[in-house]
């Protein structure tokens, strides 16, 4: 019989207790101790691009209005539904070919007519994962291609950034995943001092190959089938993240100044906890718009 997500989540927790005496010393002495400054070590680069397609993967669970607000603990309500990500991708006029797909969870608890040409049902369980895996699925044999894979919980506020963030991973082929948010802690844990800094899972451009690459290593797609909210950050959004920095690649996030943030997995004996320059923690508490795409700033 299959042990629920819930237990293997405390007994997460449980294997952490016994282990502590050392995880807690580790964790500390890299805290506390680590490089002062990381040097990056860009030891692989993503695979080209040469299609002119972007597929854009956007997850909704049907319980939820096409306009709503959202409020999570300390982090400034904001304005956010499908209603606007369709209008964020549709409105895009530049050159490249953009595929839009919705999965959507519970279709059955819809309260408005979902207006879209791709649609794609999945379940519940994993929630976003659910809808990115069965988006990967759908695609996973194509030529290399951008991808996004985002949710409806991205800020309301509408600005056109698809060709400037493209730019961005062409100047910058050693990001694996660029995303708009950041938590640089894992939570669901027993060990305070930690240090695991991962891109949020509401918005991520990576392309088709990394995203081969990371559903390989871990042997499926990252937090599918997980009902438990917990355990699914921890092998869900952080595991993605996680795949894609011993993959050697590098992440990226774009801040609310329009400055990307990058960064990489460089010592195992360090964590980068002493050579990071932002604000640490989840990052939609350190600004006025969380969840929101941003412009990215270029000289001059």
């Amino acid at each position: 019989m299959r042990i629920s997500d819930k237990y293997r989540f405390y007994l997460i927790l449980i294997g952490e207790f016994f282990i502590a005496p050392l995880l807690i010393p580790y964790n500390y002495y890299k805290w506390r101790f680590g490089k002062c400054k990381k040097t990056f070590i860009n030891n692989k680069e993503r695979k080209p691009v040469a299609s002119d397609k972007i597929s854009v993967s956007i997850h909704e669970w049907g319980g939820y209005d096409s306009v709503r607000r959202k409020k999570i603990n300390k982090i400034m309500e904001f304005e956010c539904g499908l209603k606007f990500q369709q209008q964020r991708f549709g409105r895009y006029s530049g050159n490249r070919n953009l595929d839009i797909c919705i999965t959507i969870s519970n279709p059955e608890l819809l309260s408005y007519s979902l207006n879209a040409d791709k649609i794609i049902h999945v379940p519940n369980e994993g929630m976003d994962f659910a809808g990115y895996s069965g988006f990967f699925e759908r695609i996973k044999d194509e030529d290399n291609q951008y991808i996004i894979l985002t949710n409806s919980s991205v800020n309301s506020r509408q600005i056109d950034f698809i060709d400037e963030y493209i730019a961005y991973m062409e100047a910058n082929p050693s990001v694996g995943l660029l995303g708009i948010s950041y938590n640089t802690k894992r939570h669901q844990t027993l060990i305070r001092n930690n240090f695991n800094p991962h891109i949020q899972s509401f918005f991520i451009l990576t392309t088709l190959d990394v995203l081969k690459e990371i559903v390989k290593k871990n042997g499926g797609f990252p937090g599918l089938g997980i009902t438990h909210k917990l355990l699914l950050i921890r092998n869900g959004e952080i595991r993605f993240s996680n795949l894609a920095l011993e993959l050697g690649y590098d992440l990226a996030c774009i801040l609310d100044n329009g400055t990307v943030y990058k960064f990489n997995k460089s010592f195992k004996s360090d964590n980068g906890r002493n050579s990071w320059e932002i604000p640490k923690g989840d990052y939609r508490l350190h600004t006025l718009t969380p969840n929101a795409i941003n412009f990215i700033k270029t000289n001059g």
